[in-house]
């Protein structure tokens, strides 16, 4: 394999954005919220590149260019599963999560209650849920609940996700990130119901394996700017986590992890570094 960029399969299945570095790399495997395949976020994951690391930013199942009709949280998980035991048996075990963008944060850490935190070194995110409190979604349980229902009836049914507006800090970057992407994705904000019902299901249910402690190093970043979190949700999930865990503070916006990537990639690397 050469060195820098490949696209490939993992089992035939997953599309997998790979950056090579070396066998003896460390090995961050990177989630994304899934209204687009991985390779359309490639800048934001480019400062990791001057270091000596291998980088898996995969597609869910039936989402990107993975294949497959299937995405449900147990997915979330069982795919987790797939690309660790990849690299572990084509690298090595020193192991790491970057929950990247939006929702793939928090689909990263239901991954991490449900036991990919004994499988990774360590683990940063930037998005994230507590069990039981969706405030940031503005929308009662009894009615995500609801919602929850229809989307486990037609799971392919689309809905057109209306973007929050936003004139904060820096919104002329943070908007313009949505401009470009309706250009490079058009049907990106058509989204599945059953992308939704994953957020949603993973968060709201007693039986959710969300009650399970994240038990691996966690680093958490609080966005000071964000049109879709209030900063001091991403402190209170902090406060939440009786792990090892750090809490890295961003002045910016939401899509900062993309036009300001650096903000983000030096701190989660640094942070996997001090856990291999």
């Amino acid at each position: 394999m050469q060195k820098g960029w490949n696209q490939i399969f993992i089992k035939d299945k997953l599309f997998v954005n790979h950056h090579f570095s070396g066998k003896d790399a460390m090995n961050i495997i990177v989630t994304h919220t899934p209204i687009c395949s991985a390779t359309l976020l490639q800048k934001a994951l480019e400062p990791l590149t001057k270091h000596h690391v291998n980088i898996f930013h995969f597609d869910f199942s039936g989402t990107g260019q993975s294949k497959g009709k299937k995405f449900s949280v147990d997915t979330i998980i069982s795919d987790m599963h797939t690309v660790i035991d990849y690299i572990s048996k084509n690298f090595s075990d020193n192991i790491h999560l970057l929950g990247y963008t939006g929702i793939g944060g928090i689909f990263a850490q239901y991954a991490a209650h449900g036991g990919i935190d004994k499988r990774i070194k360590s683990f940063a995110q930037f998005a994230c849920v507590i069990h039981k409190d969706v405030s940031f979604i503005g929308k009662p349980i009894w009615l995500l609940k609801a919602m929850y229902g229809i989307a486990k009836l037609l799971p392919n049914a689309k809905i057109t996700f209306d973007v929050p507006k936003f004139d904060g800090y820096n919104a002329d970057k943070d908007n313009q990130f949505y401009e470009e992407l309706a250009k490079k994705a058009p049907n990106a904000m058509k989204t599945k119901l059953s992308l939704l019902s994953g957020m949603v299901g993973s968060a709201i249910f007693n039986n959710s394996v969300m009650k399970n402690p994240i038990k691996c190093p966690t680093l958490v970043f609080k966005v000071m700017h964000d049109r879709y979190f209030p900063a001091e949700y991403f402190e209170k999930y902090y406060n939440t986590l009786e792990c090892e865990k750090k809490l890295v503070e961003i002045n910016d916006a939401h899509n900062s992890y993309y036009y300001n990537a650096e903000l983000f990639c030096e701190p989660a690397y640094e942070w996997f570094a001090g856990h291999q």
